[in-house]
Formats: structure tokens, C-alpha cells, sequence
């Protein structure tokens, strides 16, 4: 059984739809979700930070091109990159900082401590370790390759945005997060080879070749997390405004139905579409009492508050599903 309350196609329009977010469900709470499980430092991503160091040491020292790329395609720097961009624009500052640590933690203490540590190990008990191609690659002596890595590190951030933003949905389907996984080889190629680079150095007793990664490593921070994935974002319409928009209409229509009667609320699913800056779309699943009547109008009524709390106009959709309990507690 449904209960709907319409918004005409007249009663709302779509301002800025050609580079803002629109007709995405519960996207700006997904997001904030995203970011804040992205800020979480995890003994798996210790762990799996701590193997792709040792492949980009281990490669970089062999002077091995696959190696290193092995190393990108296992390091988990997608979540606390996007962590920081999305804390960044929804204000959260908790989230930010939880990200950029957790982002640091990864590329310093794990990535150059590591690189630092086997190859100190390597060059006391094997022959022939020293600075190869590839770590002069990483110790960016010039001015060009400043500039290039830059806009490389951009350019990783802003598919990483892309991502979450052109198509918003992918994500959900089943091979988004085949997506993901591309995106964070992007975002670990301006990342961890760099990183190991940096211990290398210092291992090897080349201050300067740490120097110049070190440099390297704090442009693509910067390119990535502010530069490439923040300023894409923004420009697509991710605001904080919209965040709290979505959850003032979800926590309306919330208040309704638990003083609605017949209703059993645990277990309720409250999804928001926003349509416009002032237009959502409210989809509710709540499981009803058979023995009970449910208000006939509850959907409209819930329209109604949520236009009255919010100022946004909306497409009310409730399904009652019906339930029976049995219980011998």
C-alpha cells in the first residue's frame, strides 16, 4: 500500500542543472558517509599501506616500472583523500584533519619509514644497492617536472571528484567500485613512489634526493586534495547548505510519522532526492500495524511540514508495509 502527494513539473525547476547535482538519492548524506569512513584509520589500511610501501621500495631499488605500478594498483589513498576534500567543503573539520592524518600517516610513517628501514637492511647485507632511474624519476631536479607533476597530481584529483560527480550513481551500481579502484591507482602514482623515495634518500645518505621527493610529495598533496578534488566539487555544487538541506528534510518528515499512529517506526527508511535548492523528492518505507488504520493523508501531511520546516517544496511517496509480531519474550 502507498500513499503519494505529487509535485507538478510546474512547481519546481532546476537551477544550475547543468553542473550541479540533482535527482540523486541520498546524495550529500552518502558523501558526508563516504568522507567520514574514509577519516577512519583502520589496522587494514596499516597493513595494507605497509605492502605497497614495501612493493615501491622494492621496486624503486630494482629499478623496476611494473614493481612500482603494483605498488599504486595496493595503496589505499582514495578514502582519506577524499576524506579531506569532502570535510573541507561540508565544514567538517574533524573528518578534515581525520583524513590529512590518516593521509600522512600512511605516506610518512609508513611509506618512508618502510623505505627507509629495508633499504638501510638491503644496503648492509646486499651488493650493488644504490639510486636508480626510477627513484631520479621521484627526486625531481628541475623546474619542469615540478610543473608536470603538479598538474599530474590535479589531474589525478580531479578524476577522483569526477567520480563521485559526473556520474553519481556509479557508485552504486555493481561495477562502481571497479571505478574506485582505477581512481585510487591514479591517486596512488603521485603518492607512494614518492614517499619511498623520500626514506631511500635518507637510507642511502642522499639528503638532497630526499629533499626534492619530500617537495614532490607535498605538491601532490596539495594538487590532489585542494587543487584537483576539492575545487572540482565545488564547482559541480556539493555545499554544505545542500548536506543540511537533505537532512532537515529527512528529520521533518521524521517528526511526522512518529506521532503518526498504526505505524511501527524501528526498522523505517527515509530516502531524499533533491530536485532543486527549494524541490525533493521523499521516498518512506515503514512497516504498519494491520490492526491499526493509518491516516489516509499522512503523505501530504508530511509535505506539508516539510515545507513548513524547511521552505523546500516535495514529492511525498509513503509504502506501508504490512507486519505482523510474535513474540514470547
Amino acid at each position: 500500500m502507498a500513499l503519494r502527494y505529487r509535485l507538478s513539473q510546474a512547481q519546481w525547476t532546476l537551477r544550475g542543472a547543468w553542473f550541479r547535482i540533482w535527482e540523486v538519492e541520498n546524495y550529500f548524506t552518502s558523501l558526508e558517509q563516504r568522507a567520514k569512513v574514509g577519516a577512519q584509520i583502520t589496522f587494514g589500511y596499516v597493513l595494507i599501506a605497509l605492502a605497497a610501501a614495501v612493493l615501491a621500495t622494492a621496486g624503486l631499488l630494482l629499478d623496476s616500472t611494473a614493481v612500482v605500478i603494483g605498488a599504486m594498483c595496493v595503496a589505499p589513498f582514495l578514502g582519506p583523500s577524499r576524506a579531506v576534500c569532502i570535510g573541507a567543503l561540508f565544514r567538517d573539520w574533524r573528518t578534515f584533519w581525520g583524513g590529512l592524518t590518516k593521509q600522512l600517516l600512511g605516506l610518512f610513517v609508513v611509506g618512508a619509514g618502510v623505505g627507509y628501514l629495508l633499504t638501510g637492511l638491503l644496503a648492509a647485507r646486499v651488493s650493488d644497492i644504490g639510486i636508480t632511474s626510477e627513484i631520479l624519476l621521484r627526486a625531481m631536479p628541475t623546474g619542469r617536472e615540478q610543473v608536470l607533476v603538479f598538474i599530474i597530481a590535479v589531474a589525478a584529483g580531479a578524476a577522483a571528484s569526477l567520480a563521485l560527480s559526473a556520474d553519481p550513481s556509479v557508485a552504486e551500481r555493481p561495477w562502481g567500485q571497479i571505478v574506485d579502484t582505477v581512481i585510487g591507482v591514479q591517486i596512488a602514482i603521485s603518492l607512494m613512489p614518492p614517499a619511498a623515495v623520500v626514506g631511500i634518500g635518507m637510507a642511502l645518505g642522499y639528503p638532497g634526493i630526499s629533499r626534492h621527493a619530500l617537495l614532490l610529495l607535498l605538491v601532490n598533496v596539495l594538487g590532489l586534495d585542494l587543487v584537483g578534488s576539492t575545487l572540482v566539487l565545488a564547482l559541480r555544487g556539493v555545499r554544505l547548505s545542500y548536506l543540511q538541506l537533505e537532512k532537515a528534510v529527512r528529520n521533518a518528515a521524521e517528526s511526522v510519522l512518529t506521532m503518526a499512529p498504526g505505524l511501527r517506526l524501528p526498522g523505517r527508511k527515509i530516502d531524499v532526492t533533491l530536485l532543486s535548492p527549494d524541490a525533493a523528492s521523499v521516498r518512506i518505507r515503514v512497516r504498519s500495524e494491520p490492526s491499526k488504520a493509518v491516516e489516509p493523508m499522512l503523505a501530504e501531511r508530511i509535505a506539508a511540514h516539510i515545507e513548513h520546516e524547511t521552505g523546500c517544496r516535495s514529492e511525498v511517496t509513503v509504502d506501508l508495509i504490512p507486519c505482523q509480531v510474535y513474540s514470547t519474550l
